[in-house]
């Protein structure tokens, strides 16, 4: 069955390449070249009947998940795949039921802590501070999702990225539940890297937010996160 993907233009990602890769192209991003029509990145691909995961791979560095599919599998890593089904009568299945996911709060801080209270930043020093540090609180959380921070230097290129899974074991959909991605200031790749960052959210592949924050030399520093 010929499927066609499509993964609209995003400013907020400044898209160079983009690739579909999946096991039906062995994740090969060479395979999986889109191309840029109207505004669309697409790629027409037979699949044959059977489960089919796959993901975009944007300027062959980052990786996300389809936000127009509708099902959503781990691996046996855990990391969380968009799917296609195809049946034995070459039909595409799909998932009828909605799930949904609300942001409660974001932070930005230099610690990983459970505390309410505690003071947002947007300086940091290199040499004081240990981390840069995101803070995420989700309720109203049903089915499963996959949330992705995205860390970008001063001059656009990024940094790391990582991905973590969203769901409420419990069932209970005001539940709240908090996830914390960082990156570390302790590590010397980064310490000759000053200036105006980025930070951006995607959740199951679609871009929510974007934050900046300054890394600097700084001397004077105090609590707040100000330098005199």
């Amino acid at each position: 069955m010929e499927i066609l993907f499509k993964f609209k233009e995003n400013e907020n990602l400044n898209i160079k390449t983009i690739s579909v890769i999946g096991d039906f192209n062995n994740y090969n991003s060479e395979k999986g070249k889109m191309i840029k029509e109207n505004g669309d990145w697409t790629i027409k691909i037979n699949l044959k009947e059977g489960e089919h995961k796959y993901k975009f791979l944007i300027n062959n560095e980052l990786k996300l998940n389809d936000p127009m599919a509708n099902i959503y599998f781990p691996d046996d890593n855990e990391e969380l795949w968009s799917v296609i089904i195809i049946n034995e009568n070459d039909q595409r299945l799909y998932n009828n039921n909605q799930y949904s996911v609300h942001i409660d709060s974001y932070n930005i801080t230099s610690n990983v802590n459970n505390e309410e209270n505690f003071i947002n930043k947007k300086i940091f020093n290199i040499f004081l501070d240990k981390k840069v540090v995101t803070r995420f609180a989700f309720s109203k959380i049903t089915g499963i999702h996959s949330v992705t921070i995205a860390w970008y230097t001063p001059v656009g290129e990024l940094y790391e990225f990582t991905e973590n899974n969203l769901f409420n074991p419990e069932e209970n959909i005001n539940e709240q539940i908090k996830l914390w991605f960082w990156i570390d200031l302790e590590e010397k790749k980064i310490r000759s890297i000053c200036g105006d960052w980025s930070v951006k959210l995607f959740i199951d592949g679609e871009f929510i937010l974007e934050d900046k924050f300054k890394l600097s030399e700084g001397n004077l520093y105090s609590s707040q996160g100000r330098f005199i």
